[in-house]
């Protein structure tokens, strides 16, 4: 095989790219969780829409990385590139609030889990069924952790921690967003 000059180089620069695109995600994904916290939900959502543009390119990038692999013949199945690609914590709590409505404004966490991925599960992206703590995929695992900040922001009732009920404000957000 051909030597490829500066594939060291490239591949650096790549995983380099994808690393700063993640910390941009994530500082993103911060700023639209702060700004909802604060009630400026237009400028949340302004930021909320940033980020799915960032990681929208992030895949791109993920693929071009791929490819390049590829082309230098260092394909690797098991790389950790392809199983990054998850949805962040915040792109959880819509879903949830959409899945609670459905499901008459309360359920247990296995009613919710079973809705949330009927609803969900060709959205759900490959680093979302990696598997976690307790042999539960990364989406079950979201889903438990987004309940103390859905209760905090108050679109979820902290009555029970065995059910989970929506409140009148998460119900709104449940409807704007399907609007």
């Amino acid at each position: 095989m051909t030597s490829i000059p500066n594939k060291r180089a490239v591949s650096q620069a790549l995983k380099s790219t994808r690393r700063a695109l993640k910390q941009t995600i994530k500082e993103i994904n911060q700023s639209a969780a702060d700004l909802a916290k604060k009630g400026t939900y237009e400028r949340a959502e302004e930021a909320m829409s940033k980020g799915r543009e960032l990681m929208q390119f992030r895949e791109v990038v993920l693929g071009i990385e791929r490819r390049w692999k590829e082309v230098c013949g260092s394909v690797d199945s098991t790389d950790k590139a392809s199983n990054e690609v998850a949805l962040a914590a915040w792109q959880y709590y819509t879903p949830i609030a959409r899945c609670l409505v459905a499901l008459g404004g309360k359920a247990s966490l296995s009613e919710l889990e079973a809705e949330f991925i009927r609803q969900m599960d060709s959205r759900l992206r490959t680093g979302d069924h990696s598997p976690m703590a307790g042999g539960r995929e990364r989406w079950q695992t979201m889903i438990r952790r987004a309940r103390k900040h859905m209760v905090k922001e108050g679109w979820v009732l902290s009555k029970s921690a065995k059910v989970w009920e929506i409140s009148s404000s998460g119900r709104q957000v449940a409807e704007k967003q399907t609007e």
